[in-house]
């Protein structure tokens, strides 16, 4: 029910459903946590995302995923909130969630987007240290950012 409310842009009503999963002694998890903050963060609501992710790990004692942490990077990095979603990739690191593909593809998307291929490719040369291999989304991302360098 909360995924199908997020991805009709009910973010209230999907909130409003985890408290009463809460009251009724349904104990919400990661992925419900997790589902509702990529919802805000995709409708660019990254504060309430942030203030659900610290009720989430301090008032819940839910540790986030590479799901969770994925969502919060990619909200910042589409805010152009740079120095915040590298804080965010850094503390991932920290807690000892390694980021995946996805996670890398979110970041080359974004320097794609603001047109910093070579940051783009730093992070590649980066995911391919670490034994992660780009999928067809990571390289369709590197292609999209080529083609509006040469524009």
């Amino acid at each position: 029910m909360i995924k199908g409310l997020c991805k009709v842009g009910n973010n209230v009503i999907a909130i409003q459903l985890l408290r009463l999963m809460d009251e009724k002694g349904c104990k919400p998890n990661v992925v419900t946590y997790s589902t509702i903050i990529d919802s805000l963060c995709k409708d660019r609501m990254i504060d309430y995302a942030f203030k659900l992710f610290e009720e989430m790990v301090f008032k819940k004692g839910i540790p986030p995923n590479v799901i969770t942490y994925s969502s919060l990077i990619d909200g910042l990095c589409s805010l152009g909130r740079w120095e915040e979603a590298s804080k965010m990739l850094q503390e991932m690191s920290d807690v000892g969630i390694s980021p995946n593909v996805q996670t890398f593809t979110i970041l080359i998307d974004a320097f794609c987007k603001e047109g910093k291929v070579e940051e783009a490719e730093k992070v590649i040369d980066i995911m391919t240290k670490k034994g992660i291999v780009p999928d067809i989304v990571t390289y369709n991302s590197l292609i999209d950012g080529y083609c509006c360098v040469v524009k």
